[in-house]
């Protein structure tokens, strides 16, 4: 017969053995991840429709540019773009993902084929890095041409 002991020591031993596992395990079983929805979007400045040129994969620093809580698991995101040139240019975006060094995009706003600056827009779900942490990666039709904006309205923890 199994005593509440028993059950008690059974459930710290698994307990034990889900916080050996991988991050990547982890977090899709995590039970304590928890939303934090905002009513006031995260915003930078440096991402309220700035002129941008085409960019390479590159860290964006969630608590540095927009002040959201260090090791967030994921982000709530509205972002949009538009190119000067977007009505006769093909692969135009703004991609949003997790990894650095992955092509996979968790979010992407693509004005081509639209009337030249018309907003595309996109809104998700982007997991973040270990670090709370997310990419972006821009291909724009020329310098300075892709008007880029990203707002964060909330965060998972």
């Amino acid at each position: 017969m199994t005593t509440i002991q028993d059950l008690e020591r059974r459930i710290a031993s698994l307990e034990s053995q889900l916080r050996a596992m991988p991050h990547r395990v982890l977090s899709t079983i995590e039970p304590s991840m928890r939303f934090y929805p905002l009513t006031v979007p995260l915003t930078s400045t440096a991402w309220d429709g700035d002129a941008r040129s085409t960019e390479a994969r590159t860290l964006l620093d969630l608590s540095a540019v927009f002040g959201a809580p260090p090791n967030v698991k994921a982000i709530l995101v509205r972002m949009w773009a538009r190119d000067s040139a977007s009505a006769a240019t093909t692969g135009l975006l703004l991609m949003l993902g997790p990894a650095g060094g992955s092509t996979h995009a968790a979010l992407i706003s693509r004005p081509s084929g639209l009337t030249d600056n018309y907003w595309a827009e996109a809104e998700g779900i982007c997991p973040c890095d270990v670090n709370g942490d997310v990419y972006y990666q821009i291909v724009a039709s020329g310098v300075g041409t892709l008007d880029a904006n990203i707002q964060i309205w909330g965060y998972w923890l």
